[in-house]
Parts: C-alpha cells; sequence; structure tokens
C-alpha cells in the first residue's frame, strides 16, 4: 500500500542536488519501476510453480507466510529508510512477488483465467487514477491526503481485527461471498486504487523539491506496493463473484 514515510515536512529536510542529471524524474522512476516488476514477476514465477495443485506441498503455506512476513519487514526499513529501497525493493518483489504468484496460482486452479481477469482490472484502474490525476480531474490536497490516510488506517486495522478473530476460530469478517463480502472487498479495493494518488503526489514532490535519482527506487517501491494491495482486493472480489472465493490472505 501507499508509502506515507516521507511527509510535507520531510521532503524538506532531504538531500538534493543542482546536477539536473542526478536528480530524480518521472523516467527514472518508471525505469526503477520495471526493475523491480522483472524481479516481481520471477519471483512470481516461482510462487506459482509452487502454489499449483500438482506441486503443493505441506510446507508450500509455511513458505509463503514466510516470504509476506519477511517482505512487510523489509517495507518497514524502506518507509524508514527511503535510500535503501534500490537493494532490499528487489529483495521485497521477490518476495513478495513469490507469494501472490502462490495465492494467484490457488485462485486460477479453482477459478480459471481469473488471475488474467484480475491483473488487467488492476492496470485498468492504476491508469484510470493516473488519468484524473494527471488532468487535475482530482486534486491531491491536504485534505484529500488525510483522508486517504484515515482510510488506510481503517483498512489495516479491520485487516488486523479480522485476522485475530480467524485465529481464535472466529468467521472471516469480510464475509465468503454475497452481497455483503463483495461490497465489503469493493470498498478495500477503492482505498487501495486511492493510494496511487499519495504515491503519484509524493513522486511529484520530491521531484519538485530536486532530490537525488536514488529517490527513483522509493517512488517505484511505493507504486509497486499500491499495486500489489489493489491486485488481491481485484483478485478476491472476482472470486467471491464467481463462487464465493478461496480464502484471504494479503501480502
Amino acid at each position: 500500500m501507499a508509502n506515507p514515510a516521507l511527509t510535507d515536512k520531510r521532503i524538506q529536510f532531504l538531500d538534493t542536488t543542482s546536477d539536473p542529471a542526478l536528480r530524480m524524474t518521472r523516467a527514472g522512476v518508471a525505469k526503477a519501476l520495471g526493475v523491480f516488476a522483472v524481479f516481481g514477476l520471477v519471483g512470481g514465477a516461482l510462487g506459482w510453480y509452487e502454489g499449483e495443485p500438482s506441486a503443493v506441498t505441506t510446507n508450500t503455506n509455511t513458505i509463503m507466510i514466510v516470504s509476506i512476513l519477511a517482505a512487510f519487514g523489509l517495507s518497514m526499513i524502506i518507509v524508514r529508510r527511503p535510500k535503501l529501497a534500490r537493494v532490499l525493493g528487489v529483495a521485497y518483489a521477490i518476495l513478495e512477488g513469490f507469494a501472490v504468484g502462490v495465492i494467484s496460482a490457488v485462485y486460477n486452479a479453482t477459478y480459471p483465467g481469473i488471475v488474467a481477469e484480475a491483473l488487467g482490472a488492476t492496470v485498468g484502474v492504476a491508469l484510470v487514477v493516473w488519468f484524473l490525476y494527471g488532468t487535475g480531474i482530482i486534486k491531491v490536497t491536504a485534505k484529500v491526503t488525510r483522508v486517504i490516510t484515515m482510510a488506510m488506517i481503517g483498512a489495516i486495522a479491520f485487516y488486523g481485527v479480522t485476522l485475530l478473530v480467524m485465529v481464535f476460530g472466529g468467521p472471516d469478517l469480510d464475509g465468503s461471498g454475497g452481497a455483503l463480502g463483495i461490497g465489503v472487498s469493493l470498498v478495500l479495493a477503492v482505498i487501495a486504487a486511492s493510494t496511487f494518488l499519495i504515491d503519484f503526489d509524493r513522486i511529484d514532490k520530491l521531484i519538485a523539491a530536486n532530490v537525488g535519482a536514488e529517490y527513483d527506487w522509493y517512488g517505484a517501491f511505493g507504486l509497486v506496493l499500491s499495486f500489489i494491495w489493489l491486485y488481491l482486493e481485484i483478485l478476491n472480489i472476482l472470486g467471491k463473484a464467481r463462487g464465493g472465493g478461496v480464502g484471504r490472505i494479503r501480502g
């Protein structure tokens, strides 16, 4: 999900450069995003193989959970030390890609073709948000940022409570399907999509502050987080719409 670590107040204290060739740029962010995507796909391919019905073992779920926890740990480090995004972001992409690959394989085995649909929808939603932001139809004001951040915190709290309830034998508060379950997932997907607005705005503010090119990787990392969150929510929505989903696991 979106990275709230660099607030507007913190940006002004970051290292800047007077050399245009050494500054953060949109093109640099795009290149970094491409690198993360490649390593994410490598991890995803490994996870897909591991998640295939013929390859699943008793250790598959354990390996996936370990990869999710490791990726979460790396993301927390990157949030606090943005300059490490270039190195740690690659490791994150592989680990998170593996977990997402396992989850995708399980969904696709249950509902053939669902992964392609979810990927297409995720890319489409991201492009729509980019268009709305780029054309100024939606302006990321301080109020909009606060609302999105509060929604993110609420979503995280919901995930946490749901996980605790399930650990102690309770039901999945998200629901396994039906109008209510799909409605909850739609709300979460909208929140996930809105985090792209914060990502785009943060990238532009960093560029305007003339920070160094090492922040290209931090900007790309935030986009990766948002993309994965949105993809998993859309995958869950499509699963519920087809027959109740196959269980919710989040990275």
